[in-house]
């Protein structure tokens, strides 16, 4: 797969669930529809948007099967695997692969701290067993384990399936090292919402975004404006966002973000146990904000 199919902004979907915790798929067709139809690039399922750690294996199989059947190759999609252990990150990673997926999304190692070292053992593992695209996400706030720029670079000249990286450190400056040392040989995306803008200017060649569920438009346009180098349009494209997504993340993703959904007539279903709906005053927040947006009447 070449590099520029990753390019642009990819949507870190959530996961419509039925009672029963499996996938609603009507709900998850009408999402691929509102989302290609508002030009995103590229579809990720089973992200921490998608809630995985919450699902079964068979759930998460037919998240992914049923996103690459009704996807149809319009865009890329790809699948999260986001698992601890190796054992359990290849058989996953080779059920996805078997499903359709065209590249995975496979975290970093985490609960027993590896060394540097130790994660480039777990992605070469990983290339070794299952033989596809992989990306790399790097999430150090939910789990404590950080991978370097300098990892990725011996990652990316040794393991020859990596072609790009979810970069989800709130550290500006470790994305801008990042992209120095890789970004002109994968496609490094901007995982943070208040980051994007910036890394994008400084050559991440792309976004996956959570609030792209709710605003896939605004998001593609903010990227085409980085990419341009529009700083003015840019800048107050995203302060007039800002609010909204700022509250999007206010209590614990996807549960602001599936409510958000559902007043613009996106019903997500119910959120998986130990999530739980936002507060009554986040509601209500959400609510005027939408309105002053123009996207609640």
């Amino acid at each position: 797969m070449e590099l520029k199919n990753f390019e642009g902004i990819m949507t870190a979907l959530v996961t419509p669930l039925t009672k029963d915790n499996t996938v609603d798929v009507p709900k998850l067709e009408k999402l691929i529809d509102f989302q290609l139809e508002n030009g995103v690039k590229g579809l990720l399922i089973l992200g921490g948007t998608g809630e995985y750690t919450a699902l079964t294996m068979e759930v998460r199989e037919q998240a992914v099967r049923e996103t690459v059947r009704y996807t149809n190759g319009r865009v890329p999609v790809v699948a999260g695997v986001l698992e601890p252990g190796i054992g359990e990150c290849i058989k996953f990673s080779k059920t996805c692969k078997a499903a359709g997926a065209d590249a995975l999304l496979v975290l970093a190692p985490f609960y027993v701290h590896p060394t540097q070292e130790g994660i480039v053992d777990f992605f070469r593992a990983v290339d070794r067993a299952v033989d596809m695209p992989l990306l790399v996400y790097n999430i150090p706030y939910r789990t404590y384990v950080n991978v370097l720029p300098e990892t990725v670079e011996k990652m990316v000249a040794e393991i020859p399936n990596i072609v790009g990286m979810k970069e989800c450190s709130p550290s500006f400056g470790q994305a801008v090292e990042l992209l120095h040392r890789v970004g002109d040989r994968i496609c490094v995306l901007s995982g943070e919402e208040f980051l994007m803008s910036g890394e994008i200017l400084m050559g991440a060649k792309g976004a996956i975004m959570a609030s792209a569920n709710l605003i896939p438009d605004v998001w593609v346009h903010l990227y085409e404006l980085a990419a341009a180098r529009n700083t003015q349009e840019l800048s107050a494209l995203l302060k007039k966002y800002y609010p909204l997504i700022k509250l999007l993340f206010r209590e614990i993703n996807p549960g602001p973000l599936k409510y958000a959904m559902s007043q613009i007539g996106l019903d997500m279903g119910q959120l998986s146990i130990p999530l739980r709906e936002p507060s009554d005053e986040l509601k209500m927040e959400l609510d005027a904000e939408m309105k002053k947006l123009g996207l609640l009447k």
